[in-house]
């Protein structure tokens, strides 16, 4: 969810600040003020490709700031592979443009690349204009909502096709490393008894760089040690004016005391134990220094025994901790290419097995498919009869992903029922959504679809039946972004148009720029632009509409410029009709 938004310096914007709210939340104003200009900015958000073009005249550089809540976990993990810091539940997105052409973009104030806002962008938000709908026509995109459909069922049956396919993967990685030419396996094995034995030879124990290195610090700054372990011991007990000497001293100035006074007996035990616990450090600061070998030759045979472990440590890892680890993972590796020809038959059925297992699972997944398919086509048919496409037509098409010989993903590819397919964690089936507006024409893909308007329309009435099936199967779904998806509609058509925008704000954000009154009255927060002129300068001004300036706006809406106490009739009306305020 997106909570707050901060534009500066983009296009006719001087500068605006947004509050905004879940639910439904409109943007309405005069044609020409600018409404779009809202998207533009939730667009480099998300990862738009920005041009100086949009820097507003005698800026240097452009700022959109926005504070967002991101649904569920997989920004954070994508961020943390990014190496962001995301210890919050909040996500603050900055872009900046200036006219040298340099685009910078931070994350939680820390720069970031676009490539990195781009990925982290659908846990944002999702944004459909009437120039461009960023993800619409994505085939992935495709296949995860129609996989939404199955709910929580079909949530388990991915899990399952997810597992075995990184269960046969890893057998097959497996086998592929124990079956390169033997040359290079050779290579491979001689490599590694060479590291093997090198370790092993050294005779590395854990912890014992840590061990010679306090050892070494110590030898060289043993006349350092010696002059203070002697002052220390002149101090504490060896002076006739020692520490220990004046306590023994204080103790009989006091030694009457008690006969006059009980508290002083207590006065002599803290006494005497402090003398006490100064003799024994005075016999730890003894030892110490008689323990330490101030030698040349043992000085020596310490720096020779870290060199020879800080040879191994730039090789092989640092420290004794992860150079023996490294040891153990080569030895594991080395049994593997040292594997018999038996070992090679039994990866082999393995593989065979795991394989068996996936392409079941994707045979159900499939299977499965085919029904949520038919149940998107009819109820999403059923909301574009509402949206004045009744005669629009509206296909799922599922098919194998087949494996062109020779390509990318030749051998990659598995037989499955006579043909090569492309096998991975989402089964094997490509997924195209084919859409015809008009009757006669025969479903194309989303792609080929021009016109900007029934994209839309047909995109609101999916995402309406993805929350209303995602409730169902435990889903949400995610925040978007419409600019003009009224467009070409009006009458009922239009009631209907606001009523699912309504709908689909009860299941999580949505930010709808419009033109009709019986949009805007569905809506929970009601922002319009304006544009100001000031002595030659153009700006544009975003206020939150409440109360009595909501129903001005309805009315100029209804009504144009001249607004009648019959057009704020109807624009109170609309807004009781449409639950606003």
């Amino acid at each position: 969810m997106l909570r707050h938004l901060h534009v500066r310096n983009l296009a006719v914007i001087e500068e605006a600040s947004l509050d905004l709210d879940g639910g439904l939340s409109v943007v309405t104003g005069e044609t020409g003020a600018g409404k779009s200009l809202v998207v533009d900015s939730l667009a480099l958000l998300a990862g738009a490709r920005a041009s100086s073009d949009l820097i507003r005249a005698g800026a240097d550089s452009l700022l959109v700031t926005g504070m967002f809540e991101p649904r569920g976990n997989r920004w954070r993990k994508t961020l943390e592979e990014g190496g962001i810091d995301c210890s919050e539940d909040d996500l603050i997105v900055r872009r900046e443009v200036s006219r040298s052409g340099r685009n910078r973009v931070f994350l939680n104030d820390q720069p970031a690349t676009l490539r990195l806002l781009v990925a982290i962008a659908p846990d944002l938000m999702r944004i459909h204009s009437q120039r461009e709908e960023l993800g619409l026509m994505q085939p992935d995109l495709q296949l995860s909502w129609l996989d939404r459909i199955g709910g929580d069922k079909g949530s388990r049956l991915l899990e399952r096709s997810a597992e075995a396919f990184r269960d046969y993967s890893s057998v097959v990685e497996k086998l592929e490393r124990l079956t390169t030419d033997d040359r290079a396996r050779g290579e491979r094995a001689d490599l590694l008894r060479y590291q093997l034995a090198e370790i092993e030879n050294a005779q590395i124990t854990e912890g014992e760089d840590v061990e010679l290195t306090q050892e070494r610090d110590l030898l060289r700054h043993a006349e350092e040690i010696r002059i203070g372990a002697d002052r220390a011991l002149h101090q504490l007990v060896d002076d006739e004016s020692s520490a220990a000497a004046q306590l023994a001293r204080a103790n009989s100035a006091l030694a009457e005391f008690p006969r006059w006074d009980g508290e002083a007996r207590d006065w002599l035990g803290e006494l005497d134990e402090l003398r006490i616990r100064v003799q024994e450090l005075a016999a730890t600061v003894r030892s110490r220094f008689d323990s330490v070998d101030a030698s040349p030759q043992r000085l020596n045979a310490v720096e020779d025994r870290l060199a020879e472990l800080q040879r191994l440590f730039r090789k092989y890892g640092e420290g004794s901790g992860e150079v023996l680890a490294y040891s153990a993972r080569i030895a594991g590796e080395l049994d593997e290419l040292e594997v018999d020809e038996g070992r090679l038959d039994e990866l082999r059925a393995e593989v065979a097995d795991k394989l068996e297992v996936c392409v079941s699972l994707a045979k159900k997944l499939s299977s499965e498919r085919q029904k949520w398919a038919a149940k998107l086509q009819r109820e999403l048919l059923a909301h574009l009869a509402e949206l004045a496409l009744p005669r629009a037509a509206f296909e799922v098409r599922i098919e194998p992903a087949l494996v062109a010989p020779g390509g990318e993903h030749a051998s990659r590819g598995v037989e499955i029922d006579g043909q090569r397919l492309r096998i991975g964690a989402r089964g094997f089936d490509e997924v195209t959504f084919m859409f015809a507006p008009n009757p006669g024409e025969p479903p194309a893909p989303l792609a080929r679809i021009a016109s900007g308007g029934e994209l839309a329309r047909l995109f609101l009435a999916l995402q309406v039946v993805l929350a209303d099936l995602g409730k169902r199967g435990g889903g949400k779904p995610p925040s978007v972004v419409f600019d003009e998806v009224d467009v070409g509609v009006g009458g009922a058509e239009a009631a209907a148009v606001g009523r699912k925008l309504g709908r689909l704000g009860e299941q999580g954000q949505v930010l709808a720029v419009t033109h009709l009154p019986q949009v805007a009255s569905q809506a929970h927060q009601h922002l319009t632009v304006r544009k100001r002129v000031q002595g030659k300068r153009t700006s544009v001004e975003v206020e939150t509409l409440r109360g009595e300036t909501r129903v001005d706006e309805l009315s100029r809406m209804l009504g144009g410029e001249e607004i009648t106490e019959l057009t704020r009739s109807h624009a109170r009306e609309l807004i009781s009709k449409g639950g606003g305020e």
